[in-house]
């Protein structure tokens, strides 16, 4: 029986990377790879990963891995005859690609929707991509539509009109919280703030820039890393433009490991995604509040109402540095609010795990893809009891 996984990310370098004992560069990569390439044993498992990298590369017995370009994955002819020449007879979707689903629908295929998108339809543009991508999801090949976390899964239910009792929320594994807490920056001179993602203005970059040359004005030298890949020549230039170069380094990709530590030796993690960012609930919020280091996000709307403001973290208004800006020099001047955002953060990462983890989500589906069982509704939205998630929902 052939299995297909539809991705982003380059499947066959990181499978690759693993087996020569490299780490990881994002929270449970290894796992999820590792997971996939275990299913060889009772499929023949071809991923298709949009990437940078075009290949057909055969990793081990059922085990391929074909890598395609980003446009090529918007072509509605190139993946069709893609996914014909595969013939797959299950489909685990990990994007909402609207030429994969339709081939799927059409050709009577079951496939796992297993996102980690934010919908909105906040655009003209979007509307429109949501209006067509609902107008495939009436079809029994689609046991549900799964998404990451539980705004995310709200707003399938909101811009997509998709029945609660067919949502599934799903997570990645627990992280371990950090025991120690912190009462102050080490260096109130030179205070450190951390960014971890993809260099880019949507995941609030630049908001961070402009923040550092706005705090410099008020006599707040914060030292600024960032971590992740995207244009460094570009935002190195904002920066020496803001004339904050001395203040701000770019350490490229780093692996997951190190991303933790970072965050555990800075004063501040920051998550600034802008809204146009169509993400579920990102790793670096969880790991941020792992690391018991005050944690400042952006007020996303994948985020809102998971975390509380002034208690757990401090929120500020996406796309706008000056309210990035006043709530760092707030909680650096703030002795019992730094000590309290980390005394709460612990609660706080435990609080935002909500549905299956998505290994076990995927089992689900293949254990049963037409939902025979019921494990759709069994942990479906419609059945969240949790503590303040009813009234929202």
């Amino acid at each position: 029986m052939n299995l297909l996984f539809f991705q982003f990310g380059d499947f066959a370098e990181a499978y690759r990377r693993f087996q020569e004992g490299g780490l990881e560069t994002f929270r449970d990569q290894h796992a999820s790879v590792d997971f996939v390439a275990s299913l060889r044993n009772k499929y023949s498992v071809t991923t298709v990963a949009v990437c940078g990298r075009e290949h057909r590369d055969d990793l081990d017995k059922n085990l391929r891995s074909i890598g395609i370009s980003v446009n090529s994955a918007y072509r509605g002819k190139f993946i069709v005859k893609l996914l014909s020449d595969i013939e797959p007879d299950l489909i685990v979707c990990r994007t909402p690609n609207y030429h994969a689903i339709r081939w799927a629908k059409r050709r009577k295929v079951f496939a796992l929707l297993t996102f980690a998108n934010f919908f909105s339809n906040s655009s003209p543009r979007q509307l429109l991509r949501n209006i067509a991508l609902r107008s495939l999801l009436n079809s029994r090949v689609f046991p549900c539509v799964a998404n990451h976390s539980l705004n995310a899964s709200i707003s399938v239910s909101k811009v997509l009109f998709y029945p609660k009792s067919r949502i599934v929320p799903w997570d990645w594994r627990r992280i371990r919280t950090e025991a120690l807490t912190k009462t102050a920056p080490r260096n109130a001179e030179s205070p450190s703030a951390f960014f971890a993602g993809t260099l880019s203005e949507s995941k609030g970059v630049g908001d961070c820039l402009q923040a550092v040359a706005l705090l410099r004005k008020r006599d707040i030298s914060l030292t600024f890393k960032f971590a992740g890949v995207g244009d460094v020549e570009m935002w190195l230039a904002r920066a020496e433009e803001l004339g904050i170069c001395d203040q701000v380094e770019f350490l490229g990709r780093i692996p997951n490991m190190e991303v933790r530590q970072r965050m555990s030796e800075s004063d501040i993690v920051i998550v600034p995604s802008r809204h146009d960012y169509a993400e579920g609930l990102p790793n670096t919020v969880y790991e941020a509040l792992a690391s018991r280091t005050p944690t400042i996000v952006s007020d996303h709307p994948a985020f809102a109402s998971r975390l509380q403001s002034g208690e757990n973290c401090l929120i500020f208004r996406a796309a706008d540095a000056s309210s990035l800006a006043d709530r760092i020099a707030t909680l650096l001047k703030d002795a019992a609010l730094f000590a309290r955002l980390s005394s709460q953060s612990a609660a706080a990462h435990d609080s935002l795990y909500i549905g299956m983890g998505w290994t076990d989500l995927v089992s689900a589906f293949l254990d049963d893809p037409q939902n025979r069982t019921g494990w759709v509704e069994a942990n479906s939205l419609a059945l969240l009891s949790l503590s303040g998630v009813q009234s929202r929902l």
